[in-house]
């Protein structure tokens, strides 16, 4: 009677070994965990229980460092793209800035006939008279009509290379 019980709860521990091992090999880890708890719970000196808790907590530690790693990757992947964006930014400022250089340089060149504003007088760096706003609009016009020329120069050497031979 005694042989009898202890083969049950031998075979109630592997019950619990096993059910463990599938769930872990169902990539499971968490229930895995919990049926070799409830397991050692019943049987506290299984060595094939204390073995394979042993291993399913060093997974789960394995599984935590990788985890910690991908999130301190994807911070360093954001960090990296917010930079990017920043000197993306910077240059774009730049580029605006040099533009507008570039249209003061020509309304500079031009200044010359047109009327100086009396000496007394303070002039808003934000207002555009009239005739200035023309003139930045005519250049932007003829530097538009340059590009186009360009372009369609370009894009008429290219189709030229693509005719029919034969």
């Amino acid at each position: 009677m005694a042989l009898i019980a202890v083969t049950v709860q031998a075979q109630d521990a592997d019950n619990f070994f096993h059910r463990g091992a599938n769930s872990y090999i169902n990539s499971q880890l968490n229930q895995a965990i919990q049926i070799v708890d409830e397991g050692l719970f019943q049987h506290p000196n299984d060595a094939k229980l204390n073995a394979l808790k042993q291993k399913l907590e060093e997974e789960k530690e394995k599984q935590q460092q990788q985890n910690q790693q991908n999130q301190n990757q994807e911070q360093e992947q954001q960090e990296q793209d917010q930079q990017e964006q920043n000197q993306d930014q910077q240059q774009e400022n730049q580029e605006q800035n040099e533009e507008e250089q570039q249209e003061q340089e020509q309304g500079e060149g031009s200044e010359e006939n047109d009327p100086k504003p009396e000496e007394g007088k303070e002039i808003d760096s934000k207002e555009i008279s009239k005739e200035d706003a023309e003139k930045i609009l005519k250049a932007l016009a003829q530097k538009e009509k340059e590009l186009l020329k360009d372009f369609k120069k370009k894009k008429s050497k290219d189709s030229a290379t693509h005719d029919k031979d034969w």
